[in-house]
């Protein structure tokens, strides 16, 4: 099968382990048809028919809380401009309410009290109304209510088959948790995959997917969720944003700090403005390369280890140079390599040492980033070093 193929009204039917791949069965426009593969993801929602076949609970609970959304036909772009950015988030004493564009229309967001019945389009228009102002046209065209639930499968493979996304968690929409969640999940398990059936690492690479992603949906999703929530009822002590660089952290997902030594020392939300370490999923900083074009830090990992070399590049210093695959080797400098020092195909132009600095990263060291951005390992310049953590990143070892 090519590399990439979508196939629309597709469903699966059924599917086999056979310890050297996986089948599926697969209900198509002309028949039934088996596809196999080495693995199977199965990112086919909350009710995930996968997850039930291989007979894996989800657990955690619904919360007592309802939420409807409000699908408004109004123009607030240029009949009735209000210069709202494509989300906005509202908030006064008696109630919030979060607005997104949509491409055909202005969606609303809003809590239902405990025993409040769902509300006519005439009181939804005069809610609209209480936030946003009068307007000449407005129309109700859609209302949704519902639930918040938080459960997650009690594991997330069996075998060769992994649950992600909404198969393996049910969080929040708010704050876009149950999206993001399941892109965090997106970027963990496809490298893996792919170390594993490139012969570049240990199938025990695999495991590390659960155990890293698990406790960001069981715990810090969750945690996050309730903190937006307080945050938008009007209790400015439920997120810790007195450094608007966490806040802001915290908001991308940049914030997320991985429990990769084993330590318990996870978080979703970023505090305060650390030193980078180990588990931190490194931010995306822009860097200039030898032939003066622009790079960014998250590109270089692009299915590929990266070894940032942070020293003076004025030195010509040896870089450590593995004969391993999966892994390039960078020279990150607030200098320029000089021509003929042979570096400048490997060089990276950290302008007036911004991001070392901001990241407060030492001289004379290197940063391990593996390819879904997180930092794997800080060594010293040393390519014995280097190698042990590759490997250990790996799953082998030297």
């Amino acid at each position: 099968m090519p590399e990439g193929t979508i196939h629309f009204r597709h469903r699966v039917t059924g599917f086999r382990d056979t310890g050297e791949g996986v089948e599926v069965s697969v209900e198509t426009p002309d028949g039934a048809k088996t596809f196999e593969g080495s693995y199977l993801v199965a990112c086919d929602g909350g009710r995930s028919q996968i997850r039930e076949g291989l007979g894996i609970v989800v657990e955690g609970k619904t919360l007592d809380v309802r939420y409807m959304l409000v699908d408004i036909e109004v123009d607030l772009d240029a009949e009735n401009p209000r210069d709202y950015p494509y989300l906005a988030y509202f908030s006064d004493p008696q109630e919030w309410m979060i607005l997104v564009r949509q491409p055909h229309c202005w969606r609303f967001l809003f809590p239902l009290a405990p025993g409040v019945e769902e509300q006519t389009p005439a009181q939804l228009e005069a809610k609209v109304r209480y936030f946003i102002g009068d307007v000449k046209r407005l129309e109700v065209m859609n209302t949704i209510t519902y639930r918040v639930h938080h459960r997650v499968a009690s594991k997330w493979r069996n075998g060769r088959v992994f649950l992600a996304g909404d198969a393996a968690h049910l969080i929040t929409p708010m704050w876009a948790l149950g999206m993001n969640t399941g892109v965090l999940d997106a970027i963990s398990l496809p490298w893996r995959l792919a170390w594993v059936a490139r012969g570049w690492a240990d199938p025990s690479l695999l495991e590390g997917y659960e155990r890293e992603q698990k406790p960001l949906a069981v715990n810090g999703s969750g945690e996050m969720a309730e903190a937006g929530r307080a945050r938008m009822g009007g209790d400015r002590t439920a997120v810790n944003d007195a450094s608007a660089w966490a806040f802001a952290m915290t908001r991308s997902l940049l914030g997320v700090r991985l429990d990769l030594e084993g330590t318990g020392d996870w978080s979703i939300v970023a505090r305060e403005k650390l030193p980078l370490r180990v588990g931190d999923r490194v931010p995306d900083r822009h860097l200039l390369n030898g032939d003066g074009g622009e790079t960014w830090v998250h590109d270089l990992c692009n299915d590929s280890f990266a070894a940032l070399c942070f020293t003076d590049v004025r030195r010509r210093p040896k870089l450590p140079e593995l004969e391993l695959p999966g892994i390039r080797t960078w020279v990150v400098s607030r200098w320029d390599a000089p021509l003929d020092s042979g570096l400048r195909p490997q060089a990276l132009l950290d302008l007036a040492g911004s991001f070392q600095h901001d990241a407060g990263i030492r001289d004379d060291c290197i940063v391990l980033l593996r390819p879904d951005d997180y930092v794997a390992a800080i060594l010293p310049m040393d390519e014995a070093a280097l190698r042990d953590a590759y490997l250990a990143a790996t799953g082998r070892r030297a």
